[in-house]
């Protein structure tokens, strides 16, 4: 009868260090965040129809789309928006789909349904994985400060801060507001119109027709097999306006270049609300993590773009900090660390009190170290994110893993074998099954 080649407790312990050093290295590579992430693939259809009632949207839109929608295969739920004048569909796939057939089979269903909806609705348009504002929220908020007009701020911002906070890896969008917007506007001479016998309603026509982007249908590429949008746009300059590129119809089929009708300006719009920090004009730069981001490393490295921006600041500019969510995930860090180092402490006293063996002890402490270290590769290996519900989750299994070891190896010193090791490894699985239903039923009710 052949026996198994026994192996030397040397080469096992070595074996454990050195995966143990590989759970240490790990250690940064896990995602750190307030909560968790929705990482489903999710797809959102969105459309345009102005001067309508949600009521409306919903009867003569949405219920047609969502009702082409669900044949999708893959499609775990979903649901839609309809608001005045606009609407969204958002489709929550299986994570087992494959996200790129589901948006094929989307603008499919999209492009056969376009010919039956209102005139008045515009091409409806796909974003995929676009999160939800209430799971990626801002997790750190800055606020800049002048004497200066308040554009002229989010133009410094945008030009001179918001690129070199953008280069950071991990930075998902940033978003700065605050500020009034710019706008054209438009002053006509009513009875040069009326002489000219052409509307409002039709200069207002000439410049949407012109801005109007035409869909010509989709095609395949045949290099990559790559499915892409085919749109005719006009070929427009960045904030730019030149009304000598439009014409107007008038009744007696005569054209007229817009320029000739309207005088144009380029203003700001009237302000709606003012913000202001000690008398100084105000707005707001919100950054939002990437899903995968360590929030803590990543605030750190924003921390100290900033400061170096500040160091080059024109004269009356000032950057705070009006909101970082890392402060409380730091503390709440501080919290579980010190509950979890006194629940162990407790557990250890306890150990050394019953055994009063230092080896012993010193043998429960390396084993539970270990187990950690090894727990943190599976952790990665996972992509699981490391937020409070799973810190609180690791401290309940921390009281488990050292029951086990302490069964362990008492069976281990005292019945020199390993025959306890299937009804710690049952009972084990029985709790974490117990574990798992609370969790399911959390997922769903969250």
């Amino acid at each position: 009868m052949n026996r198994s080649p026994n192996i030397s407790a040397f080469t096992i312990i070595v074996t454990f260090l050195c995966v143990a050093l590989a759970g240490i290295a790990f250690i940064p590579l896990l995602p750190v965040k307030l909560s968790p992430s929705h990482k489903l693939p999710r797809l959102t259809v969105h459309y345009t129809m102005s001067g309508n009632s949600a009521r409306v949207i919903e009867m003569e839109v949405t219920s047609r789309l969502e009702a082409m929608l669900v044949r999708i295969k893959g499609i775990k739920e979903i649901n839609s928006i309809s608001g005045n004048g606009w609407g969204y569909i958002t489709i929550e796939l299986d994570k087992h789909t494959d996200i790129d057939v589901a948006r094929f089979e989307t603008s499919t269903i999209i492009r056969q349904i376009w010919p039956n909806l209102p005139e008045r609705v515009s091409y409806p348009y796909l974003t995929m994985n676009n999160p939800d504002d209430k799971e990626n929220k801002p997790f750190l908020t800055y606020t800049l400060n002048a004497l200066v007009n308040p554009i002229l701020i989010q133009r410094f911002a945008e030009n001179q801060i918001k690129p070199r906070l953008a280069s950071i890896p991990g930075v998902y969008s940033i978003d700065i507001s605050g500020a009034t917007p710019m706008e054209w506007q438009l002053k006509y001479d009513n009875r040069q119109l009326i002489s000219l016998d052409i509307s409002v309603q039709d200069l207002q026509e000439a410049i949407s027709e012109y801005y109007t982007k035409e869909f010509l249908g989709t095609a395949m590429l045949d290099a990559n097999e790559k499915w892409i949008r085919l749109m005719v746009v006009p070929d427009l300059k960045r904030n730019s306006f030149d009304p000598s590129l439009i014409t107007v119809t008038g009744k007696d089929g005569k054209l007229v270049r817009l320029d000739q009708l309207i005088k144009v300006s380029h203003q700001e719009e009237v302000p709606q609300s003012y913000y202001r920090i000690n008398g100084l004009n105000s707005i707001y730069l919100y950054i939002r993590a990437d899903e995968t981001a360590n929030q803590l490393q990543l605030a750190q490295k924003i921390k100290e773009e900033m400061e170096s921006i500040y160091s080059t600041l024109p004269t009356g500019y000032e950057i705070h900090t009006s909101y970082d969510a890392t402060e409380y995930i730091q503390k709440e860090l501080n919290k579980i660390y010190k509950r979890t180092f006194l629940t162990v402490i407790i557990l250890l006293f306890f150990v050394l009190l019953v055994t009063r063996s230092l080896s012993y002890l010193f043998l429960i402490v390396v084993s539970l170290s270990i187990n950690l270290c090894i727990a943190i590769i599976f952790y990665y290996l996972c992509n699981l994110e490391i937020q409070l519900y799973s810190l609180a989750g690791i401290t309940i299994s921390l009281s488990l893993i050292i029951d086990n070891t302490i069964v362990m190896t008492d069976h281990i010193r005292n019945r020199h074998n390993r025959g306890a090791f299937i009804a710690i490894f049952t009972a084990t699985l029985t709790t974490a099954g117990a574990l798992m239903i609370i969790f399911s039923w959390m997922k769903r009710s969250g």
